[in-house]
């Protein structure tokens, strides 16, 4: 059986311990190794590892590094900023290091898009990377699509970001507001724009046609789904008590987030934070649908930088190459990420709450709009509770729909894909074609042209969905790998959980500022 069938079964399993990843999960085959303990001020990784430096330069320990004080040994191959061979490398100061990332030859045998535009990634990404270097919370969590308005980039999507591992490999479904042109395609830019390399296994869109006065959008599950007769709630209110009609009446860009004062006050027993609505209940019907326009906090990418990848400073690079790719160790993670994070939506059914829908994170980066179905009770009004982590999400946009159908897309594929001067680079079209086993593996600041031939518009209105399946690697920051660093890798536990939120309850307002202004600049 291929390895990207197996992936039906283990998908099974993870979803049984509340693992978050959403769509079809991927396993692959991978060399487990342990980290070895060394002395108290060195780290050695066991793991094989890029080192990227800030020369735009690339070293590749095929067999590992240990990183001891300020300096990163190991048996190493040298390539300049043209990926050509530069000689042998034992020896670097770690301030040199941007950043590293794991690799394994099972699963890293993807080519790499735009192999004419390599030579010259290096500039630029040794001035950008050395900002990241100096306060690491850069942008980034997945590839970002965008699409051309008037000549600006507009953007639409993200993809697979909670896919942090091949074993986490993962399809998402995201509803586009782009069109396509006069000629009847549909185009979107797939930027990297971020510390990581990315690992795209398969683009499709799904088109759904739609009466003028109806929305198309995907569920929890990413399945299409057409909702009409939207209305807003007579009561809507967070858990202080502050009325949230009018900042979530409209997509406007006044977001809720949690209340300060109840972000001061979590617990080790109370770390949520809710929203509370009523409405008339739709007549005549047993379900409706609660739509939102939302994205994640950066709570997440505090948990996944700080405490995950910075705090066991060189042993998440054995974590993410063999930690997260053993079910035993991802069961445990996703146990507790389960526990604790998404979204989750409770009907007031009589004296009690019942929990109906749950939706999985997303990421922070673009809006998605949603819908949940949600059923019905007997009576006059309908009462909802939304429960999450206090202020892991951002909220634009939230209503009810009291008419909800299955809709059946129709699949277009993949016609082209161009690189950043239009010419056709046929194997990256191969690679995008179909979910299987090859990959188009991307790095900083590159970017290519997916193209859908979707063609002219008929006589009723149509939305478009992006399909986009694949995983990442993030690189870590040469930062985190100096000074002292916990003696194990990441534990997932509520005190951990605790700490990132107090933390970010700090940081929050200048971490959203900066980690927007810290995009890669693609070419």
């Amino acid at each position: 059986m291929p390895r990207f069938l197996r992936g039906t079964l283990l998908r099974l399993v993870l979803l049984a311990l509340s693992v978050v990843a959403v769509g079809c999960i991927i396993s692959r085959g991978v060399r487990i190794s342990e980290v070895r303990a060394g002395p108290a001020d060195s780290v050695t990784v066991r793991s094989a590892v890029k080192a990227h430096l800030a020369d735009g330069s690339t070293i590749v320990f095929r067999r590992g590094v240990t990183v001891a004080r300020d300096t990163v040994r190991g048996q190493g191959t040298r390539f300049d900023v043209a990926l050509a061979g530069a000689g042998v490398a034992t020896r670097i100061p770690l301030d040199s290091v941007l950043a590293m990332e794991s690799f394994q030859t099972e699963v890293n045998g993807a080519k790499t898009v735009l192999y004419s535009t390599l030579a010259t990634a290096g500039a630029l990404l040794g001035t950008v990377g050395l900002a990241c270097a100096a306060d690491p919370k850069c942008f980034g969590s997945c590839p970002t699509f965008y699409a051309d308005s008037a000549g600006t980039p507009v953007l639409e999507a993200e993809g697979f970001s909670s896919s942090i591992s091949p074993l986490l490999e993962a399809r998402d479904v995201d509803r586009l507001r782009a069109q396509p042109g006069p000629d009847g395609r549909l185009r979107l830019q797939v930027w990297n724009e971020a510390l990581e390399t990315h690992y795209i296994n398969h683009l499709e869109l799904l088109e759904i046609g739609h009466a003028s006065d109806e929305m198309a959008l995907p569920d929890e599950r990413g399945r299409p789904v057409v909702v009409r007769a939207l209305t807003e709630p007579t009561l809507l209110r967070d858990r202080l008590g502050r009325d949230l009609r009018r900042t979530l009446a409209r997509t406007d860009g006044d977001v809720f987030r949690t209340d300060a004062r109840a972000l001061a006050a979590v617990s080790p027993e109370d770390n949520d934070d809710y929203i509370e609505l009523t409405a008339v209940a739709p007549a005549g019907v047993d379900s409706a649908a609660l739509v939102l326009r939302l994205r994640n906090s950066l709570l997440n990418t505090v948990v996944f930088y700080d405490y995950m990848l910075a705090k066991p400073g060189g042993r998440s690079l054995d974590w993410m190459a063999h930690d997260l790719n053993r079910i035993d160790r991802m069961a445990e993670v996703g146990r507790w990420y389960g526990q604790y994070f998404g979204l989750r939506v409770a009907v007031r059914d009589g004296a009690a709450w019942r929990e109906v829908a749950k939706l999985s994170d997303y990421g922070p980066i673009a809006w998605r709009d949603v819908a949940l179905p949600i059923p019905v009770p007997r009576g006059d009004s309908l009462r909802l509770r939304i429960s999450f982590v206090a202020d892991q999400w951002r909220i634009d946009r939230l209503s009810l729909a009291g008419s909800m159908r299955r809709a059946t897309p129709r699949v277009v594929p993949l016609a082209s894909v161009t690189d950043r001067d239009g010419a056709p680079v046929p194997a990256a079209l191969a690679d995008l074609r179909a979910a299987d086993e090859r990959y188009l593996r991307t790095t900083p600041r590159q970017r290519f042209t997916a193209t859908f031939d979707v063609g002219a518009e008929g006589s009723s209105a149509r939305t478009f969905l992006l399909a986009s399946q694949g995983w990442y690697t993030e690189w870590v920051r040469g930062s985190w790998l100096k000074g002292a660093h916990d003696s194990t890798t990441f534990s997932p536990t509520s005190t951990t959980l605790l700490q990132a939120l107090r933390s970010w309850s700090v940081q929050r307002d200048s971490m959203e500022r900066q980690f927007f202004r810290s995009r890669i600049p693609v070419y």
